[in-house]
């Protein structure tokens, strides 16, 4: 990453610096020395699968789970703090505790996973949540850009922050 590139990040808000990260991160995924273009590591593999995991655990409102694996600390940006910066798992505990009866699905679509280092990576991808509203027998998919940081900390990894960008919602006939 250039130093023009670096300054760039880090002369923007914290919102503006987030956006700038995840669209590099998802558009020109950085190769490490024995890793290639294309090819998946081991660990960029268990990234993927963790966030997924993390997400599952969001629509099953699953909150023991969710909550091991993010750091107590975890820091955010989310369209629901109005541009402040989330900080501690207080916030998410709210959409945890409120229950919903819209029955939804969520995937992640075209993950980049960056390793950072052997205890740091980076994934973005585009998640899609496909829900039925059963009221009005309504079939519809929001998706939103979303990035994640992780840090292999006592020997497990650690989500220690994110970035969610404000969600498009696509009705099906």
């Amino acid at each position: 990453m250039s130093n023009s590139l670096i300054k760039r990040i880090f002369t923007k808000k914290p919102k503006e610096a987030g956006d700038i990260i995840t669209d590099l991160i998802a558009e020109q995924p950085i190769s490490l020395p024995g890793s290639f273009a294309g090819e998946e590591s081991p660990e960029a593999a268990e990234i993927q699968h963790l966030t997924q995991q993390l997400l599952d655990y969001e629509v099953k409102r699953d909150w023991i789970n969710y909550s091991k694996l993010c750091h107590p600390s975890i820091t955010g940006f989310e369209p629901q703090g109005h541009g402040h910066m989330i900080k501690g798992l207080e916030f998410q505990r709210f959409y945890f505790e409120t229950t919903t009866t819209t029955p939804h699905k969520t995937l992640i679509m075209d993950p980049q996973v960056t390793m950072l280092s052997a205890e740091s990576a980076v994934i973005a991808y585009v998640r899609i949540c496909q829900k039925a509203d059963t009221a009005t027998n309504t079939i519809y998919s929001i998706h939103s850009n979303e990035s994640r940081v992780w840090k292999r900390i006592g020997g497990s990894w650690l989500n220690i922050h994110y970035h969610k960008s404000n969600t498009t919602k696509v009705a099906t006939p």
